[in-house]
């Protein structure tokens, strides 16, 4: 935007009567439902589909027809931020299907037996995300496929039933793998004649269920077994009313077993039951509206079960409903995209479903399609206090929002503000916090790795700084800037300090300048290859600055793009845009691309966008906004998709909202604003939802919230609640807290597969939205103890956030202190003691800040250690009269360092007798006076004794006094 411009546009505004529109009801939803993504490689049915530590979901193996040589060994590896399908590696024993693959505590995959062809397997596996690579392991007792595979909470898995190498039987036993050391051990046989193309339910209790199947006897049967961990031991459970296998069983957050649908050997059924553990029976449920079999049923977070597809009499079928537990009911739900058999259904971790494959008609199928249950509609939240626009919106580490500066009504007229806001996500509602010094607008507001906000220039404060402590509640003066603007950009790197570029101040500002954090002042960054204003400023993941577009010093809206280079100070150019641009919106997607859209080229409206991707250093075509937008917001969501809200088209705000889906490159509409809006602010909170706040529009500003899965009880998502306030790179995290696991089943085998018991951790920086991944090491339900952090992770602030059964915690913040070994300590000095000796020192300059110092005495390596920032510690044990010399050492995770040794000293005693320093003259002067107010206090002692022992004549008021005086006071008072 062109000074011009701008002065146009805010003469417009300070004009505007103050009545900005407000919300009073929600607007309707957008309708939730299916959506294609992308093909992958290879039809298949009969596979696997798991989601790993890292967000990305394994498809393994499969059959993609019914001749025998058509199982294969493939894998595919789904993006889940991305929607895009990359080949994994090949499967170490060969092509199965009809096999298991179970997440474990570790986030590794564990893939159990299934069938090569005809022929029944022994042979296991281990998959680790991180290295990409499968590893084999101790191979099962027995050959089977048909099984299935329980995720028990002591972290083994229970390998239950099966065909066997004969091809009709169905085996009885059971087998237990231990992670911890590799191996399978057998366990007693199940009652009855066994089972095959059953289902394992984990209950609540830790037992698990075993529900129907085929017997030995090739038959359909009734029998339902329950295997208790603590004891070993089967036990026989009330049978089914009626026989069945390839069902589903899904456990309900109440703790009872859904079954639905399934085989009798008859044909496919429509009929549903429900089996309470506490009370051991079965009571009939709700009809299906289409009998399914070979079908899927996934547990949604809001407690509902998605049943789709399935086989009626040999033919797949699309159709889909949803059974409430709390009426009963099941309704029918809109069909899926395709008809498909013996597919996968699984629940990720944003609460959506993930179909894969199957089988359509005679044909495999190498389609995947993705359930939504988020309308993405937006609802209100508490009123703002006063209606606001061209604020900002900074999202603090404890979950509240700072809404700060911008325009606000006045009489007849907005005025630029210095008022704050806190808005608080338990109650929706904004409250009044400390105001600015200056008011401001078009200015810029960074979180600091500390939790303070700093709030940079701005029109109406062009070269002012404020920081803001939310602890406190206080702002504070910082230096001032060195070349005042606004319209400007303002990036938080990864060391910490502050990266600010371009802007205007009646002329194009080409100098940067970044703000030191450790030592509160402004360092020249050099200038700019362009000087420009209303352009974008993306941290990309090498830890480059990329600046794209904006209004250049000639008032054209340029198409260039030039990066800084924090390392090195350096500028350079980069390939430019496909089209010229102002006021737009940089997204860096999941994948490190940065999505650029929107915005302005010389007054004309675009609805044009396009990928930036640093691999290649190209420019991506990608399909346009569905509406023509300047000045609007984007937002990253946790499924990777990005959020497109209101925004400005001939001078009206926009209505309209549209997520970008990277996976398919398009847009889709999401549910509509209430009333359309421009200049204001999106902000996600900790609980995953997006906070629409204020802006310009054709009659108020409010707040609104986006996203959310609805219907999700608090009592069922999991929470953390111990989580370090800071970690240094490459160090391992460990986080505490509720329902790690959440209360699905984590089963799979047959067509019942769950979503993963094992919780899922994500890192998303706070500054650009870049996305990671922590891998385990171990979990459990209230524990998450990571692997070291991968190097992709810089410095910086992170949100964390952590899934379990499709759910999602309240995120918390995390510091990430630069990694590896410290500088060394400096100007070290010694004071001695009586047996100790006290040792300072000076931190180290520059480097990773140390967590911690060691000191150490030598001879003897008597030591002691304190946190950081202390400077200083006393190692004591010390032997008098021997000399030491003691080196200082500042700790990191990533290593240590360490000063040279001190000069010695001698600890002396104290005590009379040792060997002490002979007077000098001016301290024999010392040692008089302190002689003869040694005598002052004798005799005062004495005054004050014979005054209180009654002899002296006073009243009893004034001896009170007195002795009120001598218990309460450590002074003598002379008489």
């Amino acid at each position: 935007m062109t000074d011009t411009a701008l002065a146009a546009n805010t003469r417009r505004v300070l004009r505007a009567a103050a009545l900005w529109l407000g919300v009073t009801s929600a607007a309707a939803a957008s309708a939730a439902g299916w959506q294609p993504v992308a093909s992958f490689a290879t039809a298949r049915y009969e596979h696997t589909a798991t989601e790993m530590n890292d967000g990305r979901v394994l498809v393994a193996g499969g059959r993609s027809g019914s001749a025998i040589s058509a199982t294969n060994a493939s894998t595919q590896i789904y993006d889940t931020g991305t929607g895009k399908w990359t080949a994994g590696p090949a499967l170490p024993s060969g092509a199965r299907s009809r096999h298991t693959a179970t997440l474990l505590r570790n986030g590794t995959v564990l893939l159990a037996g299934g069938s090569n062809g005809n022929v029944s397997q022994t042979s296991a596996a281990i998959f680790d995300s991180q290295t990409g690579q499968f590893t084999t392991v101790g191979s099962l007792g027995v050959e089977r496929e048909c099984h299935t595979a329980t995720l028990l909470k002591d972290g083994r898995v229970l390998i239950v039933g099966g065909r066997g190498k004969s091809g009709a039987e169905a085996r009885r036993s059971a087998e237990i793998y231990d992670p911890e050391t590799q191996s399978w051990g057998s366990i007693a046989q199940m009652p009855g004649q066994g089972a095959r193309q059953h289902t394992a339910t984990l209950l609540n209790d830790g037992r698990v269920l075993v529900v129907g199947g085929i017997d030995n006897g090739q038959s359909s049967t009734k029998a339902v077994a329950i295997w208790n961990p603590s004891t070993g031991t089967w036990a026989s459970v009330a049978a089914l009313p009626s026989p069945r296998f390839d069902h589903t069983a899904t456990l309900l957050p109440d703790g009872k077993v859904f079954v639905a649908g399934g085989n009798d050997a008859s044909g496919a059924l429509a009929s549903t039951l429900l089996y309470d553990p506490a009370a051991d029976t079965w009571t009939p449920s709700a009809t299906l509206n289409a009998s399914r079999t070979r079908h899927t049923a996934a547990l949604l977070p809001d407690g509902r079960v998605l049943l789709s597809g399935g086989e009626a009499g040999g033919i797949p079928i699309d159709t889909a409903e949803i059974y409430n537990p709390p009426s009963g009911s099941i309704n029918v739900f809109a069909p899926m995209t395709a008809a498909r058999s013996m597919h996968t259904a699984l629940v990720l971790h944003t609460g959506d479903v993930l179909v894969v494959g199957g089988q359509g008609g005679a044909v495999a199928l190498d389609s995947a399609e993705l359930f939504s249950a988020d309308t993405l509609a937006p609802a209100t939240t508490g009123p703002l206090p006063a209606l606001r626009a061209y604020h900002k919106a900074t999202a603090l580490p404890d979950g509240t929002v700072l809404i700060a500066g911008g325009l606000i009504p006045n009489g007849g007229y907005a005025q630029p503000s210095a008022t704050t806001l806190r808005y608080h996500i338990a109650s929706g509602q904004f409250q009044a916090a400390a105001p600015m010094a200056k008011a401001r607008q078009y200015h810029t507001q960074t979180l600091l790795t500390d939790g303070r906000v700093l709030a940079v220039g701005g029109a109406y404060s062009l070269n002012d700084v404020e920081l803001y402590d939310p602890i406190s509640n206080r702002w504070s003066t910082a230096p001032s800037l060195t070349h005042g603007r606004y319209v400007h950009t303002s990036t938080l790197l990864p060391g910490g300090d502050v990266f600010v570029a371009g802007g205007t101040n009646n002329g194009g500002v080409g100098e940067a300048e970044i703000y030191s954090v450790a030592t509160n002042q402004w360092l020249s960054a050099g200038s700019m290859l362009t000087p420009r204003n209303g352009h974008t400023a993306t941290l990309l993941r090498d830890g480059r600055v990329m600046l794209v577009g904006g209004d250049a010093v000639n008032g054209q809206t340029t198409t260039t793009v030039e990066f800084y280079i924090p390392r090195t100070g350096a500028w350079t150019s980069g390939p430019s845009m496909q089209g010229a641009r102002s006021q737009h919106t940089a997204t860096l997607l999941s994948d490190g691309r940065v999505l650029v859209a929107g915005g302005t080229a010389n007054f004309t409206y675009l609805n044009s966008a396009e990928i930036f991707d640093p691999a290649t250093n190209a420019w991506q075509p990608t399909s346009d906004l569905q509406q023509k937008r300047v000045v609007h917001t984007a937002t990253l969501l946790s499924d990777g998709r990005v959020l497109v809200t209101g925004g400005m088209y001939n001078g009206a705000g926009i209505g309209s909202a549209e997520v970008y889906d990277p996976g398919a490159g398009t847009w889709q509409t999401a549910g509509p604003l209430p009333q359309g809006r421009n200049h204001h602010t999106a902000t996600v909170l900790a609980n995953g939802q997006v906070l629409i706040a204020g802006g310009l529009a054709n009659g108020a500003a409010t707040a609104l919230l986006y996203g959310g899965k609805l219907g999700v009880s608090d009592a069922r998502r999991p929470r953390i609640t111990m989580v370090p306030a800071q970690v240094a790179q490459g160090s391992a995290l460990q986080l505490g807290g509720l329902r790690f696991t959440g209360d699905s089943e984590g089963s799979g085998g047959g067509f019942s597969q769950s979503a993963t018991s094992v919780p899922l951790v994500r890192m998303q920086r706070v500054d650009n939205g870049d996305v990671r991944w922590l891998a385990a090491e171990n979990s459990n339900a209230t524990t998450f103890t990571g692997r070291p952090m991968p190097s992709g992770v810089t410095a910086g602030l992170y949100q964390l956030t952590l899934f379990a059964n499709g759910m999602a915690s309240d995120a918390v913040t995390l510091r990430v202190l630069a990694g590896g070994a410290p500088n060394a300590p400096t100007n070290v000095s010694a004071t001695p003691g009586d047996g100790r000796v006290t040792v300072s020192w000076q931190p180290p300059v520059g480097g990773t800040p140390p967590t911690s110092y060691t000191v150490t005495a030598q001879p003897g390596g008597a030591s002691c250690t304190v946190q950081a920032p202390a400077t200083s510690c006393t190692v004591s044990g010390l032997t008098n009269g021997t000399a030491y010399t003691f080196t200082v050492t500042a700790n990191t995770a990533g290593g240590n360092a360490s000063a040279p040794p001190s000069a010695a000293v001698t600890p002396v005693p104290s005590a009379v007798g040792g060997v002490q320093n002979i007077p000098t003259l001016s301290e024999w002067g010392l040692i008089l006076l302190s002689v003869l107010m040694a005598g002052m206090a004798l005799l005062q002692s004495r005054r004050m004794r014979f005054l209180m022992d009654g002899s002296a004549p006073l009243c009893p008021a004034v001896r009170a006094r007195i002795a009120g005086r001598t218990a309460g006071s450590v002074k003598n008072d002379l008489p």
